[in-house]
Parts: structure tokens; sequence; C-alpha cells
């Protein structure tokens, strides 16, 4: 029992040890095979997004006529099968989730009167009228990625369903003090930081991060160990 305490203690002693004085202690390709992360390893993940940007988009038809309004996935090539669709009066709306879609608009049935892509608009029109239909909306705001670590970085981005992060839906390398956007982000989605070596380690994640969102990943101060030790 004593050489098991002893053996655990040891081996509390030996990460303390690396914790705290890895990056100054083990040669660079050392650090490459250490599995997880010394004080100096740890970043912080800012995120913050706009208060007015709403959980749904509204569809308006501002036309003079009664039209028919399809949504189709943003993926969909075809666009033969309608995710939702709406007949619309003149002055009438609907709401639906605010992501990425393509839109048609018919009237009457099946006459294609207009056709267009939407990115995550708060508001999406139709004008005009029967000879000259118009569908349009304002781009949403594209997720930004700043890096203020003071060292290159990867990031990695996931489903939102992705809890175990298997599967990356697309990742970036960032220079120090780069800045670099994500044109067509998934409503919500998770990411991961990490440092870029022979074996990359895992420095910071967040989970149901919003489109739209402005992220800063920046070196932890003294005031972010403050922090810690009383939260």
């Amino acid at each position: 029992m004593k050489k098991v305490i002893g053996f655990l203690s040891l081996l509390v002693a030996i990460s303390l040890i690396i914790y705290f004085l890895g990056p100054n202690l083990l040669s660079p390709l050392t650090r490459d095979f250490v599995p997880f992360p010394t004080k100096g390893d740890q970043v912080k993940v800012d995120i913050a997004r706009s208060s007015d940007i709403p959980d749904d988009m509204e569809i308006k038809n501002k036309s003079k006529i009664k039209v028919k309004v399809c949504a189709y996935n943003s993926n969909d090539w075809v666009r033969a099968i309608a995710r939702a669709e709406w007949d619309l009066d003149p002055d009438q709306s609907a709401s639906y989730p605010l992501e990425h879609y393509w839109f048609k608009v018919f009237k009457p049935w099946p006459i294609l009167l207009a056709k267009g892509e939407i990115i995550g608009s708060k508001e999406v029109e139709i004008t005009g009228d029967q000879k000259n239909i118009k569908i349009s909306g304002e781009r949403k705001k594209n997720v930004t990625f700043t890096d203020k670590t003071g060292e290159n970085i990867r990031i990695v981005a996931y489903k939102a369903q992705d809890r175990v992060h298997i599967l990356g839906l697309i990742d970036w390398y960032l220079a120090v003090g780069q800045k670099i956007e994500w044109d067509n982000a998934s409503r919500t989605f998770n990411f991961k930081v990490f440092r870029p070596q022979l074996l990359d380690k895992p420095l910071a994640a967040a989970s149901n991060v919003r489109d739209q969102s402005d992220i800063v990943i920046r070196s932890r101060g003294i005031w972010d160990w403050i922090k810690d030790l009383f939260s």
C-alpha cells in the first residue's frame, strides 16, 4: 500500500513539474509528445455576438400578388423537395429559423417567377408584380476568428451534434495576429483550438457557438488565473 501511495505521489509531483515548468524544461521535440497541456499552453476563448440578431428570419411578401415560397437546404443543388413552403398573400409574412437557404417563388404553381440564395438574412423580401418578381435579403455577418495568443494556432470546427469532435467540418491555421472569416457557418457549431506540432495539442474548446459570432483566442493573463481561483 505504501508503495502504491509513493508511486502516486511521485506521479503527481512529476505532473505538477511538467505543468508549471514544462515549457522551460522540455525541448520542442519532447513537448510535441506531451499528451496534456502545461500551464503555458492554456488559452482563453472570448465569444461575442450582437444582441439584435434574431433566432428566426422573416419572409415578407411585399409584391402585388399571392405567391408560393419554397425554402431548400443550402447544399440541396437539385432543389426538388422543399424543406418548407408558404402561400403568402400580399403584405403577408412567415418566419423560419435563421439559416442559409435557397428560395424559389412560384405563381401560379408550378410557374417559377424568381429564385435566389439567401445566406441567413434577418429579412427576406419578395417584391414586384407578376412580370417582375424578385426575392432578396441582406447577407448575414460572417463568423470571425482572431488569434491573439502570440503564437500560431489551428482551429477546427465541428457540427453542434458532434460532442466528441470526431469529424471536423473545416479547419484553419492562423498566424500570430491573423483574423479569418467563416462565410457559411452553421447555425450552431463546436470548435477546438490546437497548437500545431508533430502531435497537435488541444488548448481550448467551445460548444454550441452561434453563427455571426466574433471569436477571439488569446493568452490567459494574471486576472484570468485569479478569477479561476475564486470561481
